[in-house]
């Protein structure tokens, strides 16, 4: 059963957790893409590889209306909603993709939807460090000023049990798919932009792609969850292919969790 939350602009989306989406709409909705050099052209194709409820898709969709979105996610709660958000406006999968087609056994956070992960150590290490910030322990001023509108601080205070509650796991059977073999099925002859926030497994998703594929994408923006010296790797991985990058630092990169964001554009 999905739960209704309401938007900056006043609109009404499906969810998991409302407390979850105004951190997750502050995140996406501030992050310019144009001054990182992404282009998003009216009519693009754009593939969003760990969608959670869409709101990266339900955002493309509002500057680009005329584009194809392709969204996946794996996890059942969080693609009901992803469904329910897109209906009408864009296609959802409820798939992860990989190396290989097959199954992957997820650690699924119930309480916080955006950390479950087939990795768990990353999975843990996200919330350890969610943990001490909502235990008080110094914070980024960003954000710190969204875990107060989300009052998530307020009523940790109040309910330690909270805590306990949002970083219960349990452990999920998805679907994996390739990145190749969904652009066969869809018949893509391009991708104006490949995002991918897959908490761990992006090095799996873009091995999912075939090389003669590669020259098919010509943007993308990849949230790496592997610490800064995997950042860095990936990001010399994708120059040698011919893009160009950009390392951004996502807000929890400055209160100790080890994300960054690569945005990668061919020359």
């Amino acid at each position: 059963m999905t739960q209704l939350a309401t938007l900056p602009d006043g609109r009404q989306i499906h969810c998991v957790n409302t407390y979850e989406v105004d951190f997750s709409v502050h995140e996406i909705f501030n992050d310019d893409l144009e001054s990182h050099g992404i282009e998003l052209p009216a009519d693009g194709v754009y593939l969003d590889v760990g969608a959670n409820i869409g709101l990266f898709a339900l955002h493309l969709l509002d500057v680009c209306p005329t584009a194809r979105v392709f969204a996946y996610e794996p996890m059942p709660e969080a693609f009901a909603a992803l469904e329910k958000n897109l209906t009408g406006r864009g296609m959802a999968f409820a798939l992860g993709l990989g190396a290989a087609p097959g199954t992957a056994e997820f650690e699924y956070f119930p309480g916080i939807t955006a950390l479950s992960s087939c990795h768990g150590a990353v999975s843990a290490e996200m919330a350890r460090g969610l943990k001490r910030m909502l235990a008080g322990a110094p914070a980024d001023a960003e954000v710190a000023d969204i875990l107060d509108k989300t009052g998530a601080a307020e009523r940790t205070a109040a309910d330690p049990a909270f805590v306990e509650q949002l970083f219960t796991t349990c452990k999920v059977q998805a679907t994996i798919d390739t990145l190749s073999h969904q652009i066969r099925q869809h018949g893509l002859e391009r991708i104006d932009l490949l995002k991918i926030d897959t908490e761990g497994a992006e090095k799996e998703v873009l091995a999912g792609l075939d090389e003669d594929h590669w020259p098919l994408v010509r943007q993308m923006v990849v949230e790496v969850h592997l610490g800064r010296e995997e950042t860095d790797l990936m990001e010399r991985q994708l120059q040698a292919r011919g893009f160009r990058t950009q390392i951004g630092h996502h807000p929890l990169s400055n209160s100790g969790v080890p994300v960054f964001h690569i945005y990668a554009k061919r020359d």
